[in-house]
């Protein structure tokens, strides 16, 4: 879309595309040859270019052309009649459009609590698009002000809803696609990290009973451990159960199910820190915390951080 809108030469406004959706086209296949005999005689509309503003309407898909003839988009016919109405459609078409092809985006837009109104940067928006917001500004969708700080943009009050729809949904997909993202660097480092103390484990404890060194998360993703091993070669049982946590300057996160599984099983329970970064060291040691239950909660080496806390009021509890 965006080589399509890219310096188009339409210098026009709402009335010239009113004019031509509802009065040059109507409800008719019209030959691309008539509408450009049709608005080159207009009365009032002599800036009116047919093969320019044929270009803006294509663009935005509001026309459909067949061999050399043009029609209205069948979702804009039922408002040739009522200009008002085509212009909203037109106008929410349009910024519809720019918020799905990313050339409007939330960050373009602010509350100027001096104004008590919505802006518009438009330092943000591409100079080669400046005719679209041109139109947008003829539309109302765009209000200038003009004063001794300049020319600034301001959204119309009427279409503040609009915005905060497409805004809303705009942060929901970047929100997903971030977690999504997230998600998947988490889970391969978290692998990686895993794999290296799995390996770690047998080296250190080696025959006969590393064979029975098991990583579990692949599987049972609530035992909250990843990995049964043994304190030492003399142990008969598995009597280590590691939770790998692949660090970073940012710390790790532990969950409640896998602080109250360290708290049941004390010193069997050990907490690995891996940095991801250092295990192509063949001498690199992880860090290795014992019953973290006790030393991470009661110590005073480390700082624990709430991410975010469940609120109840005491009425619901009883």
């Amino acid at each position: 879309m965006l080589d399509e809108l890219r310096n188009l030469e339409y210098h026009g406004g709402k009335e010239g595309l009113l004019f031509f959706l509802c009065q040059v086209i109507g409800d008719n296949q019209i030959k691309i040859r008539d509408a450009e005999v049709i608005c080159a005689h207009a009365p009032g509309k002599q800036y009116l270019s047919a093969n320019n503003i044929i270009d803006y309407c294509m663009s935005f898909g509001w026309i459909q052309l067949s061999e050399d003839s043009i029609s209205i988009s069948q979702n804009l016919a039922p408002f040739i009649n009522d200009s008002e109405q085509m212009n909203e459609m037109l106008t929410t078409s349009t910024v519809k459009q720019m918020f799905d092809a990313g050339l409007l985006n939330p960050s373009m837009f602010f509350y100027d609590a001096v104004q008590g109104g919505y802006a518009f940067k438009n330092e943000c928006f591409p100079l080669s698009l400046s005719s679209v917001r041109n139109v947008l500004i003829s539309q109302g969708f765009i209000i200038p002000i003009r004063d001794n700080q300049g020319t600034r943009f301001f959204i119309e009050p009427r279409y503040v809803p609009l915005v905060a729809e497409f805004c809303t949904e705009k942060h929901r997909q970047l929100s997903l696609e971030q977690l999504k993202k997230q998600l998947e660097e988490n889970e391969k480092a978290g692998e990686k990290a895993e794999l290296f103390v799995l390996s770690f484990e047998k080296k250190r404890i080696g025959e006969p009973l590393c064979d029975r060194i098991k990583r579990i998360s692949e599987i049972d993703v609530a035992a909250g451990y990843d990995i049964i091993s043994f304190c030492s070669k003399e142990s008969v049982e598995p009597d280590r159960f590691i939770e790998v946590k692949a660090v970073s300057k940012d710390g790790f996160l532990w969950s409640k199910n896998e602080y109250e599984i360290a708290k049941l099983l004390g010193e069997k329970y050990c907490i690995y820190l891996v940095e991801l970064s250092k295990t192509i060291n063949p001498d690199y040691y992880p860090e290795i915390i014992i019953n973290p239950a006790a030393k991470i909660m009661a110590g005073d080496a480390w700082v624990v951080e709430a991410q975010s806390y469940r609120i109840k009021q005491l009425s619901q509890i009883k």
